[in-house]
Order: structure tokens, then C-alpha cells, then sequence
């Protein structure tokens, strides 16, 4: 199996989170310079680095308003398969 490209982790993560209701307000945004993708929601700020260490789940820390934070564990969706070029 092929290392997906940032693009295409990047799309997978917005349906993903779609899937477990986030709002349409949410904002993904890539850092390529921290190598994270940062997701914003109704104060809410949630971070993912772009090398996931579980295949199964998205890994990442969610910031609140307060300034606490915690970790968050979303259950990741399959890539879909590309057709082998002809």
C-alpha cells in the first residue's frame, strides 16, 4: 500500500470529521511548516500531525478556550482505493 499524500490525508481527515457530525463552520487548515493540520470549531481548536502512528484512528490533542486541553482519538475512515493506470 502506497504512503498517502498530504492532500489526500487532508481530504480524508474533513469526511471524517463530517461523518461524526462536526459543524459546517469548522475550518481545516494544513501547517505545512508544523506538519500539523489544525481544525477550528466553535472554540475549539483541534490538531492532527500529518504522520499518524494507528492506521485505525485519527490522533490528535483538542485545545479549549480555557487553555486546558486533552487528547482525542477519532476513528479513521479507509482511504478509497486508486484504479491501477492502464
Amino acid at each position: 500500500m502506497a504512503k498517502p499524500k498530504i492532500h489526500e490525508l487532508r481530504a480524508a481527515l474533513r469526511n471524517d470529521l463530517k461523518l461524526i457530525g462536526s459543524k459546517s463552520r469548522s475550518t481545516l487548515v494544513d501547517d505545512a511548516v508544523r506538519k500539523t493540520f489544525t481544525v477550528r470549531s466553535e472554540g475549539v481548536v483541534m490538531e492532527f500531525a500529518h504522520k499518524q502512528s494507528d492506521s485505525a484512528y485519527w490522533n490528535g490533542v483538542k485545545y479549549y478556550g480555557s487553555g486546558s486541553n486533552s487528547r482525542i482519538r477519532i476513528r479513521r475512515s479507509a482511504l478509497p482505493e486508486k484504479a491501477p493506470a492502464a
